[in-house]
C-alpha cells in the first residue's frame, strides 16, 4: 500500500514539474519590459518659474564681428519665440523703448543697468549677450583627377552604325563613347567657427538667472565648379552656426525635444503585450488602442496605464500622460519607475504653465 502511494506521489510530482516550469516562464514573461526610443519634451535646466514676458536685447560685438551682432540678435529672438514658452517683445519695440529711456547697446550690463532696462521695458526678464568670435576661412587649390569624359563620339557596331540604348522615356538615345582622362579641377574648402556668450537676467532684481558660453564650428569642401556652387555661403554658414549656438542656450531656459530610451511593460494581458509589439514597430496609434482595451479588460493592471503615459508623452499630450502615469502609480504605489515618471511630468507641466 505504501509502495503504491509512493509511486502515485512520484507520478504526480513528475506531472507537476512541467506545469511549474510553464508557470515560471509565464510569470517571467509578464515581468518583461521592452526598450523603445521616443522623442519627448524635457524641462529647462534653469529655474525660470514665474517668468513669462521677456525681451532679447541687441547683442554686443567688437571688431570684425560687429557686422554680425544684429544678425545674432535676430537669430536669438527667432529661436526663443519658436519655443512658445515666453511672450517676447518685438525688436522694434525694444529699440524704441530703450531709446526713449536713453539706454543704448550695452555689452555686459550690471545689475543696476538690468533693473533700469527692466523698468523701461516692464518685463520679467531680459536676454542679452556678446558675439565674441566669427571666424571664416577659405582655401582653394587646383587638383588633377581622373574622370570618365565623353570623347564627342558615339559607339558604332561592326557595320559602322551608331548603337542606341533605351532612354527611359520610351525612346532611344545614341550610346556615347567615354574614356578616362586626367583633368584639372578646383577644390574649395570653407571653415568657420563661432563663439558667443548668453545671459538671462531677472529684470526686477537684476541678477543673472542663467548664463552659458557656446561655441560651434564646421567645415565644408567641394571639388569642381558644379559642387562648389552648392557650398553654403559665408552668410548661410553664420546662420547655421548661430542657430546651433542659440538653441544650445535656449535648452537651458525652455522645454525642448530630446531623444530618450524608455521601457514599456509587457503586463499580464494579451492586449498590453500586443500593444508593446506594435509600439516597437513604430505603430504607436495602434498600440494606444490596444492599451486602452487592456485598461478596460484588466483595470487593475498598471502596465497598460504606464505604457499609455509613455505614448502620450511621446505625442506631447502632457495632461493625458500625467493622468496615465497617475493611474499606474495608484495601482502600484511602490514602483520606482512610476514614481519617477510622475515626478518628471510634474516638473515639465510646471514649466509649461
Amino acid at each position: 500500500m505504501s509502495a503504491t502511494c509512493s509511486r502515485m506521489r512520484t507520478a504526480e510530482s513528475a506531472r507537476a514539474v512541467p506545469l511549474l516550469a510553464a508557470a515560471a516562464v509565464w510569470a517571467a514573461g509578464c515581468a518583461q519590459t521592452q526598450r523603445v526610443t521616443i522623442e519627448r519634451l524635457a524641462p529647462p535646466t534653469a529655474d525660470v518659474s514665474g517668468i513669462t514676458d521677456i525681451a532679447v536685447l541687441p547683442f554686443h560685438a567688437e571688431g570684425a564681428e560687429e557686422e554680425w551682432a544684429d544678425e545674432m540678435t535676430l537669430q536669438t529672438l527667432a529661436v526663443v519665440v519658436h519655443t512658445g514658452r515666453y511672450r517676447v517683445m518685438k525688436a522694434e519695440q525694444v529699440r524704441d523703448l530703450l531709446g526713449k529711456a536713453g539706454i543704448g547697446r550695452v555689452a555686459r550690463p550690471d545689475a543696476a543697468t538690468v533693473r533700469r532696462i527692466g523698468n523701461a521695458l516692464d518685463l520679467d526678464a531680459v536676454i542679452f549677450g556678446e558675439l565674441k568670435k566669427f571666424q571664416f576661412e577659405e582655401e582653394s587649390r587646383l587638383l588633377t583627377v581622373r574622370e570618365r569624359v565623353w570623347t564627342g563620339e558615339y559607339v558604332r557596331d561592326a557595320a559602322g552604325v551608331i548603337v542606341s540604348d533605351p532612354d527611359g522615356r520610351g525612346g532611344t538615345a545614341p550610346r556615347r563613347r567615354f574614356e578616362e582622362r586626367e583633368v584639372e579641377k578646383n577644390r574649395l574648402k570653407r571653415y568657420a567657427a563661432l563663439e558667443a556668450d548668453f545671459r538671462m537676467a531677472d529684470a526686477f532684481l537684476g541678477n543673472v538667472i542663467c548664463s552659458s558660453s557656446e561655441s560651434e564650428s564646421g567645415g565644408w569642401e567641394a571639388t569642381g565648379d558644379a559642387e562648389i556652387a552648392q557650398l553654403p555661403t559665408r552668410e548661410a554658414i553664420f546662420d547655421l552656426l548661430a542657430d546651433r549656438a542659440v538653441k544650445s542656450f535656449v535648452r537651458r531656459i525652455a522645454a525642448h525635444p530630446v531623444e530618450e530610451e524608455r521601457l514599456l511593460e509587457v503586463g499580464m494581458f494579451h492586449s498590453t503585450r500586443l500593444g508593446v509589439q506594435l509600439a516597437k514597430n513604430n505603430l504607436w496609434d495602434e498600440a494606444v488602442d490596444k492599451w486602452l482595451q487592456a485598461t478596460k479588460a484588466k483595470p487593475d493592471d498598471p502596465a497598460a496605464y504606464y505604457n499609455l503615459g509613455v505614448a502620450f508623452e511621446r505625442k506631447r499630450l502632457i495632461d493625458l500622460a500625467y493622468k496615465s502615469y497617475q493611474n499606474a502609480l495608484a495601482r502600484n504605489p511602490h514602483s520606482k519607475r512610476y514614481i519617477k515618471a510622475v515626478a518628471a511630468i510634474q516638473k515639465l507641466m510646471k514649466d509649461l504653465e
